[in-house]
């Protein structure tokens, strides 16, 4: 039955319930707004269901998989047979099941209104929602906010079949280890895949097309990734512009996303894209653009604190996104993570000098590099390769959100054994003061 153009009047329209949209959402409820948020597959969006939390879930199991094998010769038993794909696939269900359930029971207590279909602009405010074959919904709204993530950019080498050739996320689905595997590009997709599947047995080629992995990361970070995909068992090539796709059994294409905008028919509410929202998240009066549709990163945590700024300024705060201090991580041999700056006052820490590091024998590999705005200055910049880079990036950035000194982090007790006493050393490092590295002759 089709609804004809009878409209719902609504306050807050949001178009997309991933990570962006759905916080979005409950910020502005909290704040008092009526919301209306249409998601055309399951909350969570891509992130959850198919991307980040999957794929973490496939990095830990392929990490540990290896780690009981590295084991064996320091007294436990070592494994018999290769992973089991398919008990990982049904953990892996469940743990995107109760998240969502989660996400599904927030909207639900914060009375956000969940709509379920495909919508497109039929006018400047209005948006017509197509819930199923034969059905629409139209709305009129006083607020929109588009959320609605990105496509995967195909491979000119080998079109997507959803069988052999497929984007990343599918590869999170398999429930057998592929003998053979090409995984095309060299962002961190593509390296966590490569080295997840390398670790469970397969024999696997890496095809970056740039002049190194990780091109977006500082340079020692991008060699230290390259260093542990090796040593994990990835045929890493850079430069790979033409690489063929036959003699492997799967091939994933992982170069980059692009704003899924097509469907929204965004000409028919004089909206322009591509999307560059001013610091409010907003595009104009009324549209506001956050996530993947927007210029940079494609990150689910910059989509989530995109989703806090636009929920608090449609709820009448003063708010605005920084992406100045905006982490950036990988979760593959070893952990990599960066935030802030490059280039500036350097000082760098090798965690083979670290108590815990000598503990997990193939961390000592790792480092931390840190650099400050000048001697004395505030952290502008933080790179970290090792074990729990991912979480202990978190200090570098409120670090840097802070404006603390290599002082005030040297004077910030560390516990003992631990990763995280790589940023105290090499705060130490900056001011000329290293306890556990030789300290550099002083130049006269």
């Amino acid at each position: 039955m089709v609804a004809g153009d009878q409209s719902d009047p609504v306050d807050v329209l949001i178009i997309g319930g991933g990570p962006g949209g759905y916080v979005a959402a409950l910020r502005a409820a909290q704040l008092g707004r009526s919301v209306t948020l249409v998601e055309r597959k399951r909350v969570g969006g891509l992130c959850l269901n198919e991307g980040c939390i999957p794929s973490k879930q496939l990095a830990r199991f392929a990490a540990v998989f290896a780690s009981v094998k590295a084991f064996a010769g320091e007294g436990m038993p070592a494994l018999a047979g290769p992973p089991d794909m398919a008990a990982f696939q049904k953990a892996r269900a469940a743990a995107v099941n109760t998240l969502v359930g989660g996400v599904e029971s927030l909207l639900k207590s914060a009375k956000v209104t969940v709509v379920s279909g495909e919508a497109r602009f039929v006018g400047r405010t209005r948006v017509c929602v197509q819930t199923g074959e034969d059905a629409v919904r139209f709305f009129d709204f006083k607020d929109v906010v588009l959320a609605t993530g990105g496509d995967p950019i195909p491979w000119a080498g080998a079109p997507f079949d959803g069988e052999r050739v497929v984007e990343a996320s599918r590869a999170l689905e398999w429930d057998r280890v592929p003998e053979s595997l090409l995984v095309v590009g060299g962002d961190y997709i593509a390296v966590e895949l490569a080295v997840a599947y390398a670790r469970l047995g397969a024999r696997v080629a890496m095809a970056a097309p740039g002049e190194r992995m990780l091109p977006a990361f500082d340079t020692d970070l991008s060699a230290a990734a390259q260093r542990g995909a090796t040593q994990a068992g990835v045929d890493v090539r850079v430069n790979a512009q033409s690489e063929s796709p036959d003699g492997y059994e799967r091939v994933v294409i992982s170069l980059g996303r692009e704003p899924r905008l097509t469907a929204l028919d965004l000409g028919a509410a004089g909206i322009r894209a591509p999307f560059s929202p001013d610091a409010q998240m907003r595009i104009d009066r009324h549209v506001f653009a956050i996530g993947d549709v927007t210029a940079g990163v494609p990150l689910a945590h910059r989509a989530m604190m995109q989703g806090r700024v636009a929920g608090d300024v449609l709820g009448g705060k003063n708010s605005a996104f920084d992406s100045r201090a905006m982490p950036q991580v990988v979760f593959a041999e070893p952990e990599i993570a960066t935030v802030g700056a490059g280039e500036g006052h350097v000082a760098r820490f090798p965690l083979a000098a670290l108590g815990r590091a000598i503990i997990e024998a193939k961390a000592t590999a790792g480092f931390a590099k840190l650099v400050f705005d000048g001697e004395g200055g505030p952290l502008i910049g933080a790179h970290l390769a090792g074990p729990r880079a991912t979480d202990l990036i978190a200090e570098m950035a409120l670090a840097i959100e802070m404006g603390a000194t290599a002082e005030d982090l040297a004077l910030t007790v560390h516990a003992h054994p631990t990763f995280a006493e790589a940023a105290l050393e090499a705060a130490e490092v900056a001011l000329g003061r290293p306890i556990h590295v030789r300290p550099k002759p002083v130049a006269r």
